[in-house]
């Protein structure tokens, strides 16, 4: 029933479902109460300062506006972009072997401090 998410990824948006580190969440399909539930979700993530809702709900709530917001899932997909090189850039530099030492950097000194 549920597909694993793509390699790498920890959320998958496919219509009125979103994947999230493996399970599957099934969203409204009417459009407004979808819009109610990311809005929701936001507002529930800036007022973090009260208990049981956190800060983990913001990302939460953007990702399910961005199914009806073109803006939103436009930031989203970019995020999702740079994200993916990020990781990308990671693990070639931990597939290339240990990082070589730095040399400290040489600089010249002042000639009222050389006296």
């Amino acid at each position: 029933m549920t597909e694993p998410t793509k390699k790498g990824g920890f959320f998958r948006v496919r219509g009125h479902t979103i994947e999230l580190f493996g399970r599957t969440f099934r969203l409204p399909a009417n459009r407004i109460a979808r819009m109610g539930v990311g809005v929701l979700f936001v507002l529930g993530g800036i007022f973090s300062f009260l208990p049981v809702l956190g800060i983990w709900m913001l990302p939460l709530g953007l990702i399910v506006l961005s199914i009806d917001i073109p803006a939103v899932r436009r930031l989203r997909r970019r995020s999702e972009v740079r994200w993916g090189r990020r990781r990308q850039r990671q693990r070639e530099l931990a597939a290339s072997g240990p990082p070589r030492p730095r040399r400290f950097m040489r600089f010249r000194v002042p000639r009222f401090l050389s006296r």
